[in-house]
């Protein structure tokens, strides 16, 4: 094939270090292979900024969640029509940066806002706020509060 496209998911849960098979694959294809390119995607870690420092890659581009003045407008927005609602979750935001540090991904915002509508509680870890918004989902779509999740669904 004239051009070849290798795409690397997940880089970061990869076993790499400067010896391993992966960051010679990563390395020999970006600089010796002409009709490769190659895509990499990582969470942010030590390991892939490293590679990422050997100036293997032409670009790197970062995608930056909210910022702490996009997590109150997006609340704000969310809560349009309850300002209470709204006011409530920023001052329990407020007290708990662990929790806050989750609403810069607009994914776990939007899950937090929901779950925080549906009960009032803030979600304590990442594993809280996924188990609150499948219960707050099946309570919409089922139109039942206080929806019970069997025991063996959550432990996996």
């Amino acid at each position: 094939p004239e051009r070849v496209v290798v795409v690397l998911d997940s880089l970061d849960e990869a076993k790499i270090n400067s010896d391993s098979l992966m960051w010679r694959f990563v390395r020999g294809s970006c600089e010796d292979l002409v009709n490769v390119n190659m895509i990499v995607l990582s969470r942010p870690c030590e390991k892939v900024s490293l590679l990422a420092m050997t100036s293997v890659f032409q670009r790197r581009l970062e995608v930056v969640g909210f910022t702490e003045e996009k997590i109150n407008a997006y609340v704000d927005s969310f809560f349009a029509s309850d300002p209470s609602k709204s006011h409530s979750l920023r001052a329990a935001l407020s007290g708990r940066p662990d929790v806050l540090s989750l609403m810069h991904s607009p994914l776990l915002a939007t899950m937090m806002c929901r779950t925080f509508k549906v009960d009032g509680k803030l979600a304590s870890t990442q594993t809280q706020l996924y188990e609150s918004a499948v219960l707050a989902m099946l309570q919409q779509s089922t139109g039942k509060a206080g929806y019970a999740v069997p025991v063996d669904c959550c432990s996996m």
